[in-house]
């Protein structure tokens, strides 16, 4: 469906990763300044919901990187994926739960479970990320390479 934009990937993708990480820096503000808890929970939980619905659309436009590729290319292309999904998930799960104790505003313990899954979220993203610049750096696949990753 994207394949005549090859440079639409890297356009979607950054947006979200900078929402997602700031979710985890309003959360930890949230956690530690209880006088602005419910104003940084809401926005913690718009920047998670614009966030995951943007890390849906950079999986949806991953499919048509293009570039020369040999078999390993085609594993860390695997691995960027699998990561991609693992952290799209979690992303979703993190913005299910931080909806529900936004409704529950007396489960002080949601805020710690949210930062936890929130780090976690993080670490998938630099790995998601450290995967894609592989792709980029180490093997040319990208909008200005000549062939096409697919399987």
């Amino acid at each position: 469906m994207f394949e005549g934009f090859p440079n639409l990937h890297p356009l979607v993708v950054h947006f979200p990763i900078v929402l997602l990480l700031l979710a985890l820096l309003s959360q930890v503000l949230a956690v530690c300044y209880i006088r602005y808890r419910q104003k940084l929970n809401i926005v913690t939980f718009v920047l998670l919901l614009l966030g995951t619905v943007g890390a849906f659309a950079a999986t949806q436009t991953a499919s048509h990187i293009s570039g020369d590729a040999d078999e390993a290319a085609f594993a860390v292309f695997d691995t960027h994926q699998h990561y991609a999904w693992i952290s799209l998930w979690l992303a979703g799960i993190t913005t299910v739960v931080r909806f529900v104790a936004l409704r529950c505003r007396k489960v002080i313990w949601t805020n710690y479970l949210i930062v936890i899954l929130l780090i976690s979220l993080s670490v998938t993203l630099f790995i998601t990320g450290h995967h894609g610049a592989r792709l980029v750096y180490q093997y040319g696949v990208g909008p200005k390479s000549n062939g096409a990753l697919m399987k």
